[in-house]
């Protein structure tokens, strides 16, 4: 009797706890019983505004020690005036929960939970035992209880209030009667005793007792109803059964029906969604320290209670390819997100009838793949729709078949109506991002490709870009010189597989890739033109897996590739194309070979200044003029590229074609300086050093002319070196110039060395190398082969300094072999 009226007060007053608790299993269904059990609890209690909050809390905890505990669990709830204390413990001590300050990363898989505990609570802990880890949880109700009479007049109130506490076997039989009973009806305990109960109820006065009220295993009951006194008058009560804990046969607490407050519990309010954070139970504050994921992570999650779903889902379109992602799970794998589904994949919604939801009755009959090698059984689909465009999707699951009613497609379409504005801001941001990175991923690529002028560097580059980012595979064609489509290039993300995709693209027919149909078996294909300055020059063929085309925005990110690389391909071709055609002129401009001179040794070296320059204003020759006798020249025209090399051909070919008719080395000269000022404003000025050798009784006889040439060297083969040839007039300059020849001997060792200034004015910031550095290296070489002497004279310039070459370089060496030895010194 005492605990009976310690109950009442609790009822009563609501300052004192009410509590319970319940054990489940390390089983991952445990999860959506905890939360069934938390909503019939509040419900009974009367707490339906800490329904929703106290669901999620359970909820992610369970879920913590099911996952990573893997022990049985014990959730206990306790209510206290507005405050309800949630206790979760597990038997996994060692295993500590993280302290969380903020909120996870958005790449993290973990910690989640706790952000959404600390939404919900006020406050939260851990308790650690030896045996166990306790997670507790504090919530608040919305307002606090409406103020009544002070504690010790309602505590008196109630100790004069009778109750009475019936209880009856599982035949409704009376085995109990408490002192209160026998003061609101007259009976006594003997009285009774033994009595079915329904006699007592006397259904002439009002109100009667459920037919099955007192059968095994009833369900509990509260009403009102008429029990007869023992004075023969009637007492209209209003009465509370529920099952006997722990037996069989129940209990009725009985009272005044004017007193039908201490004991009745209000009917649970209407359940309204809201748009707005209070529809998945959160504080005020919870989207502010939620981001847009997490707040679609939980209303996946508390979505399921009102639909009695076992495993939801939440799906994003994307703008790039239409294709449907998913953004949130609960009872699923997490491994799920980030999955893209095709349009009208099963599991989306109907992009025919967007208005309406998709329902699977049986999963055995309609494969989904979001849940292949589930146990779930049934399925809807609601769409997402935001001013009038679909946004999205949510999906719902069971583990039985037809496990949705029409009232619960329903629900579960008005809770998608009020979170479309955030999916649809998820959409949004997430599209954002993707646009913003396919833009910088386009404006890279453009960077890429216009950074080469090689035709084949060009497509491998575009290869790379393609593949794997936007396909598996891709294919350059391009237009040959009969305009005839030729497969160039080929690029498979698995390389083990290029030959056998050539092999199966070789067969393709350009009508094929004029209409944009190629079929490649395993792989859905595409072929984009590739168009530059107006002009079809090939095309670009992406292949991607089976059923995946481009579509929307993304086949327009594949466009714009197409388009760059098309351009980038004909730059470079027609960059290949001139360069071609620019050194076969060039080289027309030189020597075709190093000719071999009896008695002499001839070493060469020829650099143009500029990238990929064959030939420039710098020029040397040597040619046989018969009779023993050869012809020798080296110039240096103003000025470096296209332009001094026109007049570098006309020198050349000038001074070979006089020479070779015998006219004489003074009057060739002359007659070259005679036709560069004919050319008139293309004229430029030019330096040159020519002569003649001629093997003369074993020695070698040297006529020279310099045109304002540097002097040639005269290397002994004892070291010294001396400057010969008189230094006239240069080329180009002044009309009807004479010119005259100096005349030296060679005797065997000698060596006879003449460069362009490209070699003596190489500098190195304020240094120049010049004359007399130029000859002290000289010096060092009587020893070696022209060719040798050569390239050492062009790796001195080299290593004179870092900075490049700027100017053209000729070096031309002979060396003496035949005749007799010099004199020896007197």
């Amino acid at each position: 009797m005492r605990r009976l009226r310690q109950r009442v007060r609790e009822t009563a007053v609501n300052s004192f706890p009410v509590r319970t608790q319940l054990s489940f299993a390390a089983d991952a269904r445990s999860v959506a019983e905890a939360r069934r059990f938390t909503r019939r609890t509040l419900e009974a209690w009367g707490a339906d505004e800490l329904v929703d909050s106290a669901s999620l809390i359970v909820s992610e905890l369970v879920t913590n020690a099911v996952v990573h505990t893997g022990t049985p669990t014990l959730v206990s709830l306790a209510l206290r005036g507005p405050h309800l204390r949630i206790e979760v413990e597990d038997q996994h001590p060692a295993r500590k929960l993280p302290v969380m300050t903020a909120p996870p990363e958005e790449t993290s898989e973990h910690g989640r939970g706790l952000v959404i505990t600390t939404s919900l609570s006020t406050a939260w802990g851990v308790e650690y035992t030896k045996t166990a880890k306790r997670v507790w949880v504090m919530c608040e109700r919305d307002g606090t209880a409406p103020d009544a009479a002070p504690v010790e007049q309602v505590a008196h109130s109630v100790l004069r209030t009778r109750v009475g506490v019936v209880e009856l076997s599982d035949g409704g039989v009376v085995t109990g009667w408490n002192d209160d009973a026998v003061d609101l009806f007259g009976w006594t305990a003997e009285e009774v005793a033994g009595r079915p109960y329904a006699d007592l109820v006397d259904r002439a006065a009002g109100g009667r007792l459920p037919d099955d009220l007192t059968a095994p295993g009833a369900a509990s009951w509260q009403g009102t109803y008429s029990v007869a006194c023992s004075d023969g008058s009637s007492e209209m009560v209003f009465a509370s059964h529920t099952p006997a804990a722990g037996g069989p046969g129940s209990v009725a607490l009985v009272v005044a029906e004017e007193q039908r407050a201490l004991l009745e519990h209000p009917a649970p309010s209407p359940r309204v969604v809201h748009s707005s954070a209070a529809a998945l139970g959160l504080r005020e504050d919870a989207l502010v320290r939620l981001s847009v994921e997490e707040y679609l992570m939980l209303a996946a999650e508390r979505i399921r209670d009102p639909v009695t779903a076992d495993a939801t889902y939440v799906l994003l379109s994307h703008d790039f390819d239409d294709d449907f992602e998913v953004v949130a799970v609960s009872g699923l794998s997490e491994t799920l997100l980030g999955t893209r589904l095709a349009p009208d994949t099963p599991g989306t919604p109907d992009l025919h009838n967007t208005a309406l939801p998709v329902v699977v009755p049986d999963l055995g009959e309609f494969t989904v793949p979001l849940l292949a090698g589930t146990e779930l059984r049934s399925l809807v689909v609601v769409p997402l729709v935001m001013e009038g465009s679909l946004v999205g999707a949510v999906g719902a699951a069971s583990v039985v078949t037809h496990g949705f009613s029409d009232d619960e497609a329903a629900v579960l379409q008005q809770f998608a109506d009020t979170i479309a504005l955030t999916a649809d801001r998820a959409r949004l941001q997430a599209s954002e991002r993707e646009r913003r990175g396919w833009l910088s991923y386009i404006a890279d690529a453009g960077d890429l490709l216009a950074g080469s002028l090689d035709q084949d560097m060009t497509m491998a580059i575009t290869g790379q870009i393609v593949v794997p980012r936007i396909a598996q595979w891709c294919a350059i064609h391009l237009a040959d010189e009969r305009d005839e489509v030729v497969l160039q290039q080929v690029w498979h993300e698995d390389e083990q597989r290029n030959e056998q995709l050539r092999a199966a693209l070789e067969t393709v027919e350009a009508d094929d890739l004029v209409k944009g149909s190629v079929r490649i078996p395993g792989y859905s294909a595409t072929s984009i033109p590739l168009v530059a300055r107006g002009r079809r020059t090939g095309y670009l063929t992406i292949g991607r897996p089976p059923g995946e085309v481009l579509r929307s925005e993304f086949f327009l990110v594949a466009e714009s590739i197409a388009r760059r690389a098309a351009l980038a391909i004909d730059n470079a071709r027609a960059h290949g194309a001139l360069q071609a055609t620019g050194r076969a002129l060039q080289n027309s401009l030189l020597p075709a070979f190093v000719p071999t001179v009896p008695g002499l040794d001839v070493g060469v070296v020829y650099e143009a200044a500029g990238e990929d320059t064959a030939a420039g204003g710098d020029f040397y020759d040597l040619f046989p003029l018969g009779n023993g006798t050869w012809c020798f020249a080296v110039g240096d025209v103003c000025g470096t590229g296209a332009e001094a090399a026109a007049v570098t051909g006309l020198a050349r070919h000038t001074i070979e074609a006089l020479m070779r008719t015998g006219l004489p080395l003074t009057a060739t000269v002359e007659r070259l300086n005679t036709a560069i000022l004919d050319e008139g404003p293309r004229a430029r000025f030019l330096t040159l050093v020519c002569g003649t050798l001629r093997l003369d009784s074993g020695r070698v006889r040297l006529e020279i002319v310099n045109a304002g040439h540097p002097p040639p060297y005269l290397v002994d083969d004892r070291g010294g070196v001396r400057e010969i040839g008189t230094p006239q007039t240069l080329l180009g300059v002044v009309d009807r110039t004479p010119y005259f020849a100096d005349s030296h001997v060679l005797d065997r060792g000698d060596l006879l060395v003449a460069v362009t200034d490209g070699v003596l004015e190489r500098r190195a910031g304020s240094r120049m190398l010049g004359e007399e550095g130029f000859a002290e290296e000289l010096s060092r070489t009587s020893h070696l082969p022209a060719q040798a002497v050569a390239d050492r004279i062009r790796r001195l310039v080299a290593d004179f300094s870092e900075a490049p070459q700027h100017d053209d370089m000729a070096i031309l060496a002979l060396r003496v072999q035949a005749g007799p030895p010099a004199p020896a010194p007197a």
